[in-house]
């Protein structure tokens, strides 16, 4: 970095040989320009903003502390150096009440000058680092708290209101809705940015008819549009706009982009379950295909089959699924078989729902399967039409243990050989975004393996359960930010990917053996 001083002496002769002396000894300075009084000095740092003014003292019309408080008061951020005489020692020492830097001598020392520019060049590169910081901290904390509102409940939400309205959401609105995008991770690697990058400036274009549009990263292939609306929107005028806005924005990054659509609700508190159709909603791009925009609406046809499945046999079905375990898959299957064929008057129909929402159980769990599926297992084996022409309970359950059999023969293909370091590549990807709330099935997504397998493969190789690594980076930053700043203990738990502040404490305790607020009063260093 370049930093720019300028020279203020009413003496030529000085100037001219502080800027030599300056741009030989300091390289790392450059004299923007000189001034030869205070009138003169005060116009051309307002003009030039230099990141340092050297200044004498005694200067006709307007001295050198005169200056410096007329650029103090008029906001100009340089940081000043005075020159003073042997004479003028306790009349430079007075103005260090400004906020002046350092002072130098006359005779002017070279030693000297190098040292005092050098401290104060350091000076500046400290206070852009902790600006920096703060910066990105503030991002930080508005990016968690804008994905909390997709993951409270309504009394939480309430309670936050006034701190979601100083983060620039809308909270008086009158309706809500969610639109959920993904796209494929065939992209390049600059895809993510372009995606999340592309979102915020096409939806002003596409959903201009909207109060507010705020756009939040989800996850790498994730994002989420959350529009708000003073007056009710017309659903079907929301959903062909959305429809308009993903075939630019797929054209744009050149990957296919698939979108999910909730429905519009009244109140802020009901964000969350708007949230949870959309991503219901996308979950079944594997019916309609990719490369489209599926709202809820279109979807509740399927959601509201009778409720044949209890939900402890779909809990049993998913954890068989995330194991890979097709013979507990087979026996779940044949329970819940078992219970459908005592049930009296059903409707092929039905049993062609129940059928449908059984395999689909599967694909929720594995969603970065979805393409692949369509190709593995035929593009229309999991429409209705294909599922119409079983002619028995028999078939239609053997069909379904079938299928997600195939599933799981997928999920060992890919995972097997262990083709590339992926636990190498998924330490990267944590180390870089432990702060954020990233869970087990993210990663799993993310590099296309299973939550199961890839938990075991992590202990394997690192020694340690991923959930202790994780824990031990949000500690180690949360440590160094309790030493380091000034911030409040839930704000650095927010910060480092925790959302309640009780169990932020805990872990900490686990880990340290004292509280992070005992921590912070027996390690905190001052931040000036």
């Amino acid at each position: 970095m370049i930093y720019e001083v300028l020279v203020v002496d009413d003496e030529s002769l000085i100037a001219e040989g502080l800027k030599f002396l300056i741009e030989r000894m300091v390289p790392e300075c450059r004299v923007v320009d000189l001034a030869f009084d205070g009138l003169q000095g005060y116009k051309k740092a307002m003009e030039l903003t230099p990141h340092i003014v050297l200044t004498d003292i005694r200067m006709p019309e307007c001295d050198g502390i005169e200056m410096i408080r007329r650029l103090k008061e008029a906001g100009n951020p340089a940081r000043f150096i005075i020159l003073s005489g042997y004479a003028e020692f306790k009349y430079a020492r007075s103005a260090m009440v400004l906020g002046v830097e350092d002072y130098i001598t006359k005779p002017v020392e070279e030693d000297e000058l190098c040292s005092v520019l050098r401290k104060s060049c350091n000076s500046i590169l400290e206070s852009r680092k902790k600006s920096e910081l703060a910066l990105e901290m503030e991002h930080s904390m508005k990016e968690y708290m804008l994905k909390d509102i997709l993951e409270l409940s309504g009394s939480e939400i309430e309670k936050k209101k006034s701190r979601l309205g100083n983060l620039g959401f809308p909270v008086m609105c009158q309706w809500y809705n969610c639109i959920v995008l993904e796209y494929s991770r065939a992209g390049q690697q600059e895809t993510e940015k372009n995606f999340h990058q592309n979102i915020v400036e096409l939806a002003d274009k596409y959903f201009y008819f909207s109060k507010s549009r705020i756009v939040i990263p989800y996850s790498g292939s994730m994002a989420v549009v959350i529009l708000a609306f003073d007056k009710e929107a017309d659903y079907r005028h929301l959903l062909n706009a959305a429809g308009r806005f993903r075939l630019e924005l797929a054209e744009k990054i050149g990957v296919s982009v698939s979108g999910g659509a909730g429905l519009t609700h009244h109140k802020i508190e009901e964000i969350r379950e708007s949230f949870e159709e959309a991503r219901c909603a996308l979950n079944y791009k594997v019916i309609k295909g990719p490369d489209c925009i599926i709202s809820y609406e279109e979807i509740r046809r399927i959601t509201a089959a009778p409720k044949l499945i209890e939900s402890e046999d779909v809990k049993k079905l998913e954890a068989c699924i995330d194991r890979m375990d097709d013979k507990g898959c087979r026996q779940i299957i044949e329970e819940i078989f078992y219970k459908v064929e005592k049930e009296k008057d059903l409707t092929p129909g039905d049993l062609q729902l129940l059928s449908l929402n059984l395999v689909l159980t599967g694909i929720r769990k594995m969603p970065f399967m979805q393409f692949q599926l369509n190709e593995y297992l035929g593009r229309n084996i999991l429409s209705l039409e294909s599922i119409a022409k079983f002619q028995t309970i028999e078939q239609l359950k053997n069909w379904i243990i079938n299928t997600i059999k195939s599933m799981n023969e997928l999920m060992l293909k890919e995972n097997i050989p262990e083709k590339q370091d992926v636990v190498t590549k998924a330490k990267e990807y944590i180390d870089k975004n432990f702060n954020k709330k990233i869970s087990l099935n993210d990663i799993s997504e993310r590099f296309y393996i299973n939550p199961y397998y890839f938990s075991q493969l992590f202990k394997r190789k690192t020694g340690e359960t991923y959930h202790s690594y994780i824990t031990g980076l949000r500690i180690s930053r949360a440590m160094r930010l309790l030493e380091e700043t000034n911030l409040n203990i839930y704000e650095i738990c927010e910060m480092v990917g925790y959302s309640d502040p009780n169990h932020f404490n805990k872990m900490f305790e686990r880990r340290m053996g004292v509280k992070p607020s005992e921590y912070k009063r027996n390690n905190h260093r001052s931040v000036l």
